[in-house]
């Protein structure tokens, strides 16, 4: 009944030369002309001129999938999309998941459900990438997934600019399914993938209407680390800092004594001979004496035993083993429901509507241990510097007077952590504030998502200009949220716990307003005030809404009293809160000081009007000429809510007096870019038209051009198409199509701007002979450095720009080697301003100016070994010519007289202050219009089937070779990716900002038998081997157990899967039939290729490193 109407789909007979198992492609029936994705005309999909993949419900079946991400993540033509820890993104995607057709961005694919747009996820990736969650579609109410590979803008839109996948639901289902699904993972004892589901459908005895409804639940059990096939417990590491002290002020000039219990000088020893610096290296006393709870037991992993670190650069830090919280898989539920109603109300008029709502819960790995971002400023007892002037102006209430206080003592302050009498350094400290040192787990860390969807339409025929016309016209509406859920301490109350002023009955007394930097210093200024010198770096700013410590809280801790009486607490920073009751953390204080919260609170919400017309226009030498026009309306909508730790936060703070004026300070220790308060609208406007010219026998032509207006800065764009297939004879089809694309950029990245990440780079001025003035500031004389990034509003960010070009030809001969098909398409990307964030060297590059302009200044040098706070005396001047001129160019003396820091400071840079190193704190990256990229490639696709009193057999082939992808004229990239001087990421692990991971060859093999009601599939899985770019910077900075460890090459794989299915039939009609499956998934259960530069130790935004796992299912039918 509802085969009349050009919205019906049918299942397609390309099975075979798409590399599917149904059986349907062994059948000589004529083709029925359909609407297949990459058209709004109907047609043969035998010749189509564009490659479409087809990929039924028994080939989804076949492989073994749980989700429709176990689909696309097959798929050849997929390359760099990304939904598991360790795959190199940030934690809002991890449980979702995408398509990235060829690898040129999950922008750059549109996603469509029965033809229909869907809203993004409510996440965006580190480079602000959009993408639409496919776990949110229900696998059960799926019928097949349709995936156009040579760009669609001029039919689809902006978006489309690799191509197109459509999700093609089960809307004329009739009938009722159960079905259930176990899987697990054969070193994982106990953890599986559970799913039930069901569908149900029911048509009218007319046969006008059919309702469609299924239900499915997903549950998915964490695999961890430990629980893969591949983990070397003697190898890895899995660090959890215990203790780490940034550092201590501990310069005898201001009366501070060295804390010697905490010196390690074996570390300072090591480093030195390694080629690093003399840099004192503290490590907490405590560390040895504490045994961990974690899982190896007897013991902390001591500085000396990490196994990998920076060559010369070993930290004090030791930690416990927290390879329990990292996985492979995190825990996962999801409900999904939905369905589809249609009703033909006459022979020219048919209703239809589908409607989808999906919950998922992602639990993120959570060992109970929290942590500041960055550290705060720990302040001493009264007389700590044994009444020098000067350093006392860093003791606990010293102001107190300017308070109307009494002075405190050291006696007043017993229970005080920096106290020497209490294993303290007795000294200024400054480290990060931590919580859950024993790692007791928790269950804190919910990503929490909702997807609901609406499509309602009318659709049919209606008589004109002498001809009878098809028509759709069609609403949609979809939306997304997403609420991630952590621990985080709040920065007030901590800031003020770390200065004796801590706990929910705390009242401090002194003043918050002092201006303690403002001090002229004592006895009136004849000795220097440290807080207008050499400590003035404790209030600094690191980036917007982020301080050292905010200047209200150190006027607090210097002006009261009652530090640590009358409900007042202290934190301590170091291990004896383990060791010593005297002074450990209170758990109730504790508490107080952590807050649950939504680190993320983002909804997306997208409206969609459709209208299409179709029919047929005149005939011509080879059929009847064709049309289709159509009009589109959409209104986006993007919002986020910043919890009240962020806004209002902790407005009108005072800056450091070197900064001057008031600012808002997020009251979120964790970070202060990562959540952002916007409500933001974007409409467009599109029309299209499509014309199908068979001007000569045989041949079958596309025409399409797409113009579409988003308005403002956006504005207009046109986006042609024209394809063309030929068949010269019956077994041969030719074809060949080229298209422009756009797509403009994502709202958030044009009002807010990219959120907070890290990106790892060769920095050309911490280098310590660039430092020095001995090396020019360039790439060949810089360190690779990892810095944390934030991003900014991009208002002027263009469109970006891709021209697309296939050729191709698919044969499918008869006679003797009838059964058998061939076919291949040559694909080329020429894809132009695209968005991505701005190359950190180019970020850099008003430093580097900075730097420049000062380092002939023989005025602007201090001794490097001077700069620290714990320097004996700080900042003190050199001659560069005259240490050279004594000791020798080379030498370390004149190694040690550096450029003065504070000589080219340069806004949205931080670098740490009171260090000898110079390594890049943060970094502010604009979304920017970058280059160009050239891609291109081959797709083949084989098949033969024959069948005999055995049963059917078939084998397929599909492999995909990536030639090419080539940037350039990316503004910065003067070296390459990577500063590697490659500009050709295929074959590479690419650089995980402008292009991820990227194996240039990638196949499937397809084995089926079918024989009745039993069927037998074998797959293999061929993954080529590809470089790691990452290589030759890690080698240049990383110590003698990471060199022996690094490759150059990422290893091939091959991975075979095997599944056999049984259908059974009932003796009592009324129980349907049931087909029984097993299955086997990586049977041979093959090692994954290691990646030393990844955390988990493989290449997880490739493989899946879970290793054998076995399923069993059943489908009973009625």
């Amino acid at each position: 009944m509802r085969r009349i109407f050009p919205g019906t789909r049918r299942a397609l007979t390309l099975a075979v030369i798409a590399g599917i198992t149904t059986q349907a492609a062994a059948q000589d029936d004529l083709v029925e002309e359909v609407i297949v994705t990459g058209s709004f005309i109907k047609g043969s999909p035998l010749d189509a001129p564009s490659p479409v993949q087809v990929i039924d419900r028994s080939s989804i079946e076949a492989q073994g999938a749980a989700v429709i991400w176990d689909v696309i993540k097959n798929l050849e033509v997929n390359s760099g999309s990304i939904t598991n820890p360790g795959s190199g993104d940030n934690s809002q995607i991890e449980g979702a998941s995408n398509v990235n057709l060829r690898n040129l961005g999950e922008n750059s694919t549109l996603t469509l459900i029965n033809g229909k747009r869907m809203v993004p996820a409510a996440a965006t990736t580190r480079s602000g990438g959009e993408f639409v969650d496919l776990n949110n579609i229900p696998l059960v109410m799926t019928d097949r997934v349709e995936i156009l590979s040579d760009g669609g803008s001029a039919l689809y839109g902006a978006d489309a600019v690799a191509g197109v996948v459509n999700v093609i639901m089960r809307t004329d289902f009739e009938g009722f399914e159960l079905y259930g699904d176990l899987q697990g993972v054969q070193k994982a004892d106990g953890k599986h993938d559970q799913t039930i589901s069901a569908i149900w459908g029911w048509g009218s005895d007319d046969g006008d209407t059919n309702l469609v409804i299924s239900a499915e639940q997903f549950k998915r059990d964490a695999i961890n680390i430990r629980e893969t096939n591949f983990f070397d417990a003697e190898d890895r590491q899995y660090l959890g800092t215990m203790s780490s002290i940034v550092g201590f002020f501990a310069s005898s000039a201001v009366g501070a004594g060295t804390p010697l219990s905490y010196l390690n000088s074996d570390v300072i020893t090591s480093n030195v001979m390694q080629g690093g610096t003399s840099s004192p290296i503290w490590t907490d006393p405590a560390c040895n004496e504490i045994n961990s709870s974690g899982p190896n037991g007897g013991g902390l992993i001591m500085p000396e035993d990490v196994l990998r670190h920076q060559q010369g650069q070993l930290g004090g830090a030791c930690f416990d083993d927290e390879s329990l919280f990292y996985n492979v898989i995190n825990k996962q539920e999801r409900d999904s429901f939905a369905g589809s109603f249609e009703h033909r109300f006459n022979d020219n008029m048919e209703f239809y509507s589908f409607f989808q709502h999906s919950e998922s819960s992602i639990q993120r790995p959570d060992s109970g241990y929290n942590q500041t971002r960055g550290p705060t400023i720990f302040l001493p007892q009264p007389g700590a510097h044994g009444g020098n002037p000067v350093g006392g102006y860093l003791e606990l209430g010293h102001f107190a007077a300017k308070a109307g206080l009494t002075p405190p003592t050291a006696a007043d302050m017993p229970n005080h952590p920096l106290s020497a009498a209490n294993a303290g350094p007795n000294v200024a400290s400054w480290m990060s504030v931590r919580n859950g040192l024993d790692r007791p787990g928790a269950n804190d860390n919910v990503t929490e998502t909702m997807s609901n969807a609406v499509q309602v339409g009318l659709r049919g025929t209606f008589d004109a200009f002498d001809r009878e016309l098809n028509y759709d016209v069609g609403y949609s509406w979809s939306g997304s949220s997403m609420e991630q859920n952590y621990r985080t301490f709040n920065r007030e109350k901590t800031e003020r716990a770390a200065l004796g002023l801590g706990g929910e009955n705390c009242t401090p007394n002194g003043i918050s307003d002092f201006d303690f930097q403002g001090d002229p210093g004592p006895f009136g200024g004849a000795l220097p005030n440290l807080w207008s010198g050499a400590a003035a770096g404790f209030t600094q700013t690191f980036f917007p809404g982020f301080v050292f410590t905010t200047r209200e809280n150190i006027s607090l801790g210097l002006t009261s009293n009652n530090h640590g009486q009358g409900g007042c607490q202290f934190y301590n920073p170091f291990l004896t809160s383990l060791t010593n009751t005297n002074v450990a953390n209170d758990p109730a204080m504790m508490d107080y000081l952590i807050e649950d919260v939504a680190r993320v609170d983002k909804r997306n919400k997208l409206a969609v009007f459709d209208a299409q017309v179709s029919g047929e226009l005149f005939e011509m030498a080879g059929g009847t000429a064709q049309f289709a026009v159509g009009a589109q309306y959409r209104e986006r909508n993007t919002a986020e809510i910043a919890g009240y730790l962020h806004n209002p936060g902790l407005p009108n703070r005072s800056r450091p007096a070197f900064e001057g004026g008031n600012h808002r300070v997020s009251n979120n220790y964790e970070t202060a870019m990562c959540c952002f308060d916007y409500d933001d609208d974007r409409t467009t406007s599109a029309v299209f038209m499509e014309l199908s010219l068979p001007f000569i026998e045989n041949v079958e032509t596309q025409i399409a051009v797409r113009y579409e207006d988003y308005g403002g800065n956006i504005g207009s764009e046109v986006s042609p198409k024209i394809a063309m297939s030929w068949r010269p004879v019956e077994d041969l089809l030719l074809r060949g199509s080229y298209s422009q694309s756009f797509r403009a950029p994502n709202i958030a990245i044009v009002n807010t701007g990219l959120q907070s990440s890290s990106v790892t780079f060769v920095d050309p001025i911490s280098a310590p002979r660039v430092r020095a003035g001995l090396d020019a500031p360039t790439i060949a004389n810089g360190q690779s450095e990892t810095t944390y990034t934030l991003g900014g509003p991009a208002p002027n960010v263009g469109n970006e720009y891709a021209d697309s070009m296939s050729v191709g030809f698919q044969w499918t001969p008869s006679g003797a080697l009838d059964g058998f098909s061939f076919g291949a398409d040559i694909w080329r990307f020429e894809v132009t301003d695209r968005v991505l964030p701005q190359q950190p060297i180019q970020a850099l590059q008003p430093e580097i100016d900075n730097f420049k302009a000062v380092v002939g200044d023989e005025s602007k040098y201090l001794l490097n070994d001077s700069l620290s706070l714990d320097s004996p005396v700080v900042n003190v001047p050199c001659s560069p010519s005259a240490l050279a001129s004594e000791f020798g160019i080379d030498s370390p003396e004149r190694l040690n007289c550096v450029v003065d820091p504070r000589a080219y400071l340069t806004p949205n840079i931080q670098r740490p202050v009171g260090t000898e190193t110079a390594n890049l704190v943060t970094l502010t990256l604009a979304a920017t219009n970058v280059g160009e990229i050239e891609a291109q490639g081959a797709d083949l696709k084989a098949g033969y089937s024959f069948s005999n009193d055995l049963g059917v057999f078939s084998a397929n082939v599909t492999y995909t070779h990536v030639d090419k992808f080539v940037f350039s004229g990316v503004p910065g990239m003067t070296n390459g990716l990577l500063d590697t001087g490659v500009y050709d990421a295929a074959g590479t692990t690419g650089d995980g900002n402008l292009v991820r991971s990227m194996p240039d060859n990638r196949g499937t093999l397809v084995l089926n038998w079918r024989n009745n009601n039993q069927g037998l599939t074998l797959i293999n899985r061929h993954w080529g081997s590809y470089r790691e770019l990452g290589y030759e910077q890690a080698l240049g900075v990383s110590n003698d157990y990471r060199k022996a460890r690094l490759t150059q090459t990422i290893g091939s794989y091959n991975q075979w899967d095997a599944q056999y299915n049984y259908n059974h039939t009932w003796g009592n009609s009324n129980l349907g039939s049931t087909t029984f499956t097993v299955g086997l998934l990586d049977a041979l259960n093959k090692d994954v290729p290691l990646r030393e530069l990844n955390g988990l130790g493989f290449d997880a935004g490739v493989l899946d490193g879970r290793g054998r796992r076995w399923y069993m299912r059943a489908l009973w039918s009625f």
